[in-house]
């Protein structure tokens, strides 16, 4: 998924008309310089398969997950660890918050 995909899902969600979770899997010390507006979740990639539990309900429910990192790497590994678990919606934005802050949102600090 590309930022503008991205910020096109989270207005649609503002307005009620899309459902999704994103999720963060940076560190919390890259979450406090900057974060996309409407994370639901932070869950350090490191993390991910022993907190994978917190993520279930989403599962269940079958609705997809964006998740994100600063660059996209850790978020495309992400993605693996959740699919590999069963998750079948799972979408890693592409070039992570760094990319999305250039075509997106530039008051997004980079680091």
């Amino acid at each position: 998924m590309n930022p503008k995909e991205l910020k096109n899902r989270l207005d649609a969600r503002k307005s009620g008309s899309d459902d999704f979770y994103l999720l963060d899997v940076r560190n919390p010390n890259e979450q406090e310089i900057s974060t996309i507006d409407g994370t639901d979740l932070l869950i350090p990639v490191a993390e991910l398969p022993a907190r994978i539990g917190e993520l279930d309900p989403w599962k269940s429910s079958g609705k997809e997950v964006i998740v994100y990192c600063r660059s996209g790497a850790r978020s495309a590994n992400a993605c693996g660890v959740l699919k590999s678990t069963g998750f079948a919606k799972v979408f890693n934005l592409e070039g992570g918050i760094l990319l999305y802050s250039d075509e997106v949102d530039p008051s997004l600090a980079k680091y």
